[in-house]
């Protein structure tokens, strides 16, 4: 019989509350402020295939990990010794995880009348999951075993009953084991809500129509996708940057890794091609391929089809090509420490690859790195050990018709920061500023985002592992004739009266009175500087965000101590930038 619309609507929307439900879950009852606040985790719907059906609105890359780990679950445990309630957990980039040890993947197959029918999913960063220093993050690793408790897909529960083996395991390699397993039960509570509502759905519909309604649901946005890529001039575009290098400041291992990208538009398909990057490093700045495959699946999405819900239909018609021993597709035991410096900027670089092609769809680069934080120590206020993850808003690239926003890296999505109370009342540090930084946004006819500064005093002495990128070769670019942004720093100021400033450091030692300056970077800009609107230069400036002195150098705007523009001292230097620029 033909597919009836009515219902069809109905399984779709049906499919994307259940993840949502879970996602609600798993914010009420989770631990970790990584997780209730920062949202830092997706949940997920698949069918038995395994093909994504729906996702949460959380981290945008995780989605497209939940049908690796299935499969690996399927080869490592056996479809067929998959049951009833099990629940399988894993967190190992090359078998499971594909991001890094912290991300914790967990999945509940769900089983109707004894027949697997589909899979609930999670994927979120727990506080801690062993490793050489607390965090999972690091600049200093050279083999994966000093980054992480590696752990394959495991049953976590055993038809409904708790593994304590691997249970006491887990907990024994953790340093925070009280909120891994307070996470640990979050998950399983919101898998299992999710796994109610798909048995309920089939219940209704039949197992058939179940397949049959999902199939459409995902051949529909295969379709949609084609006609997107169809509209886009076929041909082939190629593009590259650079990354700062794999190691600590004081011990860099390398420099100049290379990110390079070919891309292929034809017959509504797209080919993203990775293969001629740098090899793999001997320090962290690898991505394992299936996290590489996640960045770029998310990097097409946002060009092809950035609006509509998430669905493996979508990824039909992409293609990946990687080759193996290079930075996006290493050999175990590779470090994969800092996978998210290395794929970050896979957005960015499409939009730059595909700028003049279609002009209508990109923006200027974003700051680019994912500026991630961790400061741990222990709280003299109640003597328990605390891991702080604290990631950055920075500027995003100016847009066709817009304005650069300020927000977290592309691949935090959804993703929000604790309010400056909660971060106090927690932890033994005081937040002494917040705010935007002038002139840091690349210049545009739209320009991009501020960057962002941030201080905290410390109260009591601590660590911090800090890991930017994007700050020595490759600044945050423009597209268009766009100019560039400033670049992702941190500064630290001892109370003895040194400062210093670095970009990558791990378990560097901090001191009570200590301040540390976090510096991000803005967006690039899009189009000439000099069609931006000369008012908007001037709301500019009067808003703090240039300066006058950049209002004259980069869109030749002269603005006298009334804050007014100067007309006709504005229109002879206007014009010969422009003979300058042409």
């Amino acid at each position: 019989m033909p597919i009836d619309p009515i219902t069809l609507e109905v399984v779709r929307n049906y499919l994307q509350r259940v993840s949502e439900e879970m996602e609600a879950t798993v914010i009420r009852t989770a631990h970790s402020i990584a997780i209730y606040d920062s949202k830092d985790f997706v949940c997920g719907v698949l069918d038995s295939e395994p093909s994504l059906l729906s996702a949460s609105l959380g981290t945008p890359i995780f989605p497209n990990a939940l049908p690796y780990a299935v499969r690996t679950t399927y080869e490592i445990i056996g479809k067929e010794h998959l049951d009833p309630e099990d629940v399988i957990i894993c967190n190992d980039p090359y078998y499971g995880g594909g991001t890094h040890g912290n991300d914790m993947v967990a999945l509940y197959p769900v089983f109707l009348d004894g027949k697997l029918i589909a899979f609930t999913g999670f994927k979120g960063h727990v506080l801690d999951i062993g490793g050489s220093k607390p965090s999972g993050y690091y600049n200093n690793t050279t083999e994966i075993y000093q980054e992480l408790f590696r752990i394959p897909p495991v049953k976590l529960y055993r038809k409904g009953e708790l593994n304590e083996e691997v249970v006491r395991l887990i907990l024994i390699n953790n340093r925070l084991p009280d909120e891994l397993m307070g996470d640990f039960r979050a998950m399983v509570a919101a898998l299992k809500t999710g796994g109610k509502r798909i048995r309920d759905l089939v219940s209704k519909y039949s197992y058939a129509k179940f397949v049959e309604y999902t199939q459409e649901l995902l051949n529909q946005s295969e379709k949609f996708a084609r006609n997107k890529i169809s509209r886009l001039p076929e041909g082939r575009y190629e593009g590259e940057y650079f990354l700062d290098g794999d190691g600590d400041d004081n011990q860099p291992i390398s420099r100049r890794l290379k990110v390079n990208m070919k891309v292929l538009i034809k017959d509504g398909e797209l080919t993203i091609d990775l293969s001629e990057s740098s090899p793999q490093s001997r320090g962290p700045m690898n991505s394992a391929k299936a996290n590489s495959i996640s960045f770029a699946k998310f990097a097409y999405k946002s060009l092809v089809d950035p609006f509509s819900p998430v669905n493996d239909g979508t990824f039909r018609p992409l293609k990946v090509i990687l080759k193996n021993g290079t930075i996006f597709d290493p050999v175990s035991p590779a470090p994969v420490a800092l996978w998210i410096e290395t794929a970050q900027g896979l957005i960015d670089l499409l939009f730059k690859v595909l700028s003049t092609a279609a002009p209508d769809k990109v923006r200027g680069s974003t700051f680019g790195s994912d500026v991630v934080n961790f400061i741990y120590g222990t709280d003299p206020r109640n003597k328990r050990f605390y891991v702080i993850v604290d990631t950055l808003q920075g500027g995003w690239g100016g847009n066709p018709d817009s304005d650069g926003a300020t927000l977290y890296a592309t691949s935090e999505g959804n993703s929000t920061y604790p309010m400056t109370e909660m971060l106090e009342a927690n932890y033994p540090l005081l937040v002494h500023r917040w705010e935007l930084i002038q002139d840091s946004c690349g210049a545009g006819k739209f320009r991009g985002g501020l960057g962002v500064r941030r201080d905290y005093e410390m109260l009591s002495s601590a660590h911090i592992t800090a890991c930017y990128d994007r700050h020595l070769y490759s600044p945050p670019w423009g597209v268009l004739g766009g100019g560039e942004a400033s670049t992702n720093y941190l500064v630290i100021n001892s109370k003895r009266g040194t400062s210093e400033e670095h970009t990558k450091i791990t378990d560097y030692p901090l001191d009570r009175g200590d301040v540390i300056s976090f510096r991000t970077g803005g967006g690039g800009g899009y189009g000439n500087p000099l069609e931006r609107n000369t008012d908007d230069v001037l709301r500019d400036v009067l808003l703090g965000y240039i300066s006058e002195v950049k209002a004259r150098q980069d869109y030749g705007i002269v603005i006298d101590k009334n804050g007014t523009i100067v007309q006709e001292e504005t229109r002879l230097l206007r014009e010969s930038m422009r003979k300058k620029r042409s």
